[in-house]
């Protein structure tokens, strides 16, 4: 079953100090907003940026927070 691909391409230039603005338009598509953290991915000489679905810190911080609970769990167990 073939995918039905939302595309948008647009130009954008970099700054001098390597800077990129993402347009309004596809910040507004993409709901970003400043603080957000994004992906980029190098394929070759592409770059795609994508928006993560969660936060990285997030998803990390949880991680931690597991892994103390599961230290928690040994420590009950050899006891």
């Amino acid at each position: 079953m073939a995918k039905n691909w939302d595309v948008m391409s647009l130009e954008i230039r970099v700054s001098k100090r390597f800077v990129i603005v993402i347009p309004k338009e596809v910040r507004e598509r993409l709901n970003i907003k400043e603080g957000d953290e994004l992906d980029l991915l190098v394929i070759n000489d592409s770059v795609i940026i994508r928006k993560l679905k969660g936060s990285i810190k997030g998803f990390l911080k949880g991680r931690e927070k597991e892994r103390s609970t599961e230290y928690e769990r040994i420590e009950e167990f050899i006891k």
